[in-house]
């Protein structure tokens, strides 16, 4: 790993940043996008229940940051990392909920293979991104940051465009599809944020280098030294 991302990863967000993404990612992204979408009937039962035992999880551990951003700085990449892998699976028990009532599909064989290419979407980010991250895969010439978010999203544009294209084949209610579609292209956030997990093992992994350079840290604001 470079030194100048050795260096960034072991930066920390700034109070004010983690109090309010936080508790506003879950709000919007996990509650009005996520939860709120699977209300009403479904084909599939177990969908609502199961994005409310996640959501419920997200809402209480992002009021603690709500709280005492000072006191849990050092877990906020956890949180953000898993608020990534929860969000994703409730967005997609959204996107199925809604491909299942438009198509009036009974059995789960369709559900089962959607799941399937879910979690090979998040293994090929996640892969992609430690590849990227560790100089394994070599970049070509030009504005790394012109491609690297591109490339490491491809298994999810792949998942995603497989999805959109099968649902315009077989749909014909445009409102529906236009709201999977954006559900679709949604999901791509949280999926990539799930890599600040990787991040938060980095952190510990390094805790000594991260206490050199936050003296401080999770220290309520207190008891921390200025300067």
């Amino acid at each position: 790993m470079k030194k100048s991302i050795y260096n960034n990863y072991l930066k920390l967000e700034e109070h004010g940043e983690v109090r309010s993404r936080g508790i506003l990612h879950v709000l919007i992204l996990t509650d009005l996008m996520g939860l709120f979408t699977l209300l009403g009937p479904s084909e599939l039962t177990f969908a609502l229940p199961i994005a409310t035992v996640l959501g419920i999880i997200l809402n209480v551990w992002a009021l603690l940051y709500l709280i005492a951003p000072y006191r849990f700085e050092s877990s906020f990449f956890l949180f953000f990392g898993t608020w990534g892998l929860f969000t994703s699976f409730i967005m997609f028990l959204v996107i199925q909920k809604f491909l299942y009532n438009i198509f009036q599909y009974h059995s789960l064989q369709f559900f089962y293979i959607s799941l399937t290419l879910y979690i090979l979407c998040i293994i090929g980010v996640q892969v992609l991104h430690l590849l990227f991250l560790y100089e394994r895969l070599t970049p070509p010439k030009g504005p790394r940051r012109n491609w690297t978010p591109l490339v490491a999203i491809t298994p999810a544009l792949s998942y995603v465009i497989g999805q959109l294209v099968y649902s315009m084949i077989v749909s014909e209610d445009i409102k529906a599809l236009i709201f999977v579609a954006c559900e679709s292209l949604l999901i791509l956030y949280p999926i990539f944020c799930i890599k600040f997990i990787h991040q938060y093992y980095f952190l510990i992994k390094n805790k000594q280098s991260l206490n050199e350079k936050y003296p401080n840290l999770n220290l309520p604001k207190k008891n921390r030294k200025l300067g």
